[in-house]
């Protein structure tokens, strides 16, 4: 039999798990990407059917705004070597929607959309990148922040670098990301 001390113990434990470490399931939920597009993001569970074959070429070209491409694997992680211009990765890139104005971005300043900056899941903050769209139009940016969290996307630029290469007008375009220079590793 378990003496009254125990019991006490016992539903000190549970409270405490119950007030503590259930609400901190859900604190850690991914924050919705800051993009032009407002659509939120669907948080699939597992699901109860096989999923459906990928797309056909031929659906894929008839595909409206986001295809579901995947940004190639030339890097980010080839960008620790990379020599200056050389092409890390290619995919589609979008802009900053205006309500972000002044929010903070994931190195600490405020976002804002005069300056040349952009948004990138894993290259480091101050790294310089350009980005180049099919037709030669290109604008250097300076990682800033951490985005796009939406698939097939690599990188979201500010307003003027969207104004820059005319994104603005197309909303999503496919380019290509030059490593121009990257701040040196800290020592661990």
């Amino acid at each position: 039999m378990i003496s009254l001390a125990g019991r006490r113990v016992a539903a000190r434990t549970l409270a405490f798990l119950l007030l503590f470490c259930t609400p901190a399931c859900s604190a850690h939920q991914r924050v919705a990407p800051r993009t032009s597009d407002d659509a939120p993001i669907s948080r699939a569970v597992a699901p109860s059917t096989p999923p459906a074959p990928p797309p056909s070429r031929a659906e894929d070209d008839d595909a409206g705004d986001d295809d579901g491409r995947i940004s190639t694997p030339l890097a980010p992680a080839s960008a620790r070597g990379a020599k200056k211009g050389t092409p890390i990765q290619r995919g589609r890139a979008t802009y900053y929607a205006d309500k972000f104005r002044g929010r903070a971005t994931a190195s600490g300043e405020p976002y804002n959309p005069r300056a040349l900056t952009a948004a990138h899941r894993t290259l480091p903050f101050g790294a310089l990148v350009d980005v180049v769209r099919r037709d030669g139009r290109r604008v250097r940016v300076r990682i800033n922040d951490r985005g796009p969290f939406k698939r097939g996307r690599i990188i979201d630029l500010s307003r003027r670098a969207a104004e820059r290469i005319g994104l603005v007008e197309d909303g999503v375009t496919d380019v290509t990301l030059e490593l121009i220079w990257k701040p040196a590793r800290r020592p661990r």
